[in-house]
């Protein structure tokens, strides 16, 4: 009886998949979410989906736009950065005040497409900051 609940129990935990993508909120209001797969339903629901394996260095480019925004000279060009099934894509913005950045995220992991805002250049730097910080913290708390 033991060998069987023995074998039954390995074969379960050898035939058992990772979760491969983080379903991240974008307004954080829900945990992160990790599944399978992504589906349109996801993209309705305003889940912003990352593979699980890239997660560190995700919440490492978010942390360089940080500072960057956070530097007080000339932001200069935005960088653009491909992080697994994630594209960041970047420009700079002058006003007469300041330079702001703005940064769109698209992801498309299983044939679905989505994006997010996540530099805004209406809003001041100092928004943007906090909300990037806010982001970072969310998705930290939440990594397996």
């Amino acid at each position: 009886m033991k060998f069987y609940l023995l074998f039954v129990i390995f074969f379960i935990s050898v035939n058992c998949k990772a979760q491969k993508y983080a379903l991240l909120d974008e307004h954080l209001a829900q945990p992160v979410i990790y599944a399978n797969m992504v589906t349109s339903t996801d993209r309705f629901n305003g889940f912003f989906p990352i593979e699980t394996k890239v997660l560190k260095q995700f919440i490492d480019a978010l942390a360089e736009i940080e500072n960057k925004l956070s530097s007080k000279g000339a932001l200069g060009e935005a960088k653009q950065y491909e992080i697994g099934c994630v594209k960041f894509s970047g420009r700079t913005v002058r006003l007469a005040s300041e330079e702001r950045l703005d940064y769109m995220l698209t992801s498309t992991c299983d044939n679905v497409k989505i994006t997010m805002h996540l530099c805004d250049p209406k809003m001041t730097n100092a928004s943007n900051i906090y909300f990037i910080k806010t982001w970072i913290k969310y998705i930290q708390s939440y990594i397996k």
